[in-house]
């Protein structure tokens, strides 16, 4: 941090270091001190966009993009929950949510698209015997 020192009992103005008047210390994530005033207040995280975009996505493939929502809603929650490990970023839950609804809808996608290619093969196979003739008995004398 540069310029003139913070009086004592300062918050930077990004949030995340307090001036106990001799040096610069970083927060605590679960809380803050309100600039000025002396109280504690909740220290507010900001939330992962990409465990928001996860979420979107995986609610968005039940109604709006079936395959290619949950293929992203998947892929975005696991790059979100490793961004989250690293940097501590609130979304945690989000991510986890799209992950969730991202593979039980790709589970239920594929369990159907193999349902539906049973049933066109068998609609075909029976619509191939339908057309042979079948040999007629003789008639005894």
């Amino acid at each position: 941090m540069s310029g003139p020192p913070a009086p004592p009992n300062q918050l930077s103005p990004d949030g995340k270091w307090w001036w106990d008047g001799t040096r610069w210390t970083p927060v605590a994530p679960s809380t803050a001190l309100a600039a000025g005033s002396g109280a504690v207040t909740p220290y507010a995280r900001s939330t992962n966009g990409l465990a928001i975009a996860s979420l979107v996505f995986a609610i968005a493939s039940w109604f709006v993009c079936p395959f290619v929502g949950g293929v992203l809603a998947v892929i975005l929650g696991h790059v979100a929950r490793g961004q989250i490990r690293r940097t501590g970023e609130a979304g945690g839950g989000l991510a986890m949510a799209g992950l969730i609804l991202g593979y039980i809808h790709l589970v239920i996608a594929i369990v159907a698209g193999i349902i539906w290619l049973a049933l066109v093969v068998g609609f075909f196979a029976t619509l191939g015997t339908l057309g042979t003739a079948s040999p007629t008995p003789s008639l005894l004398p």
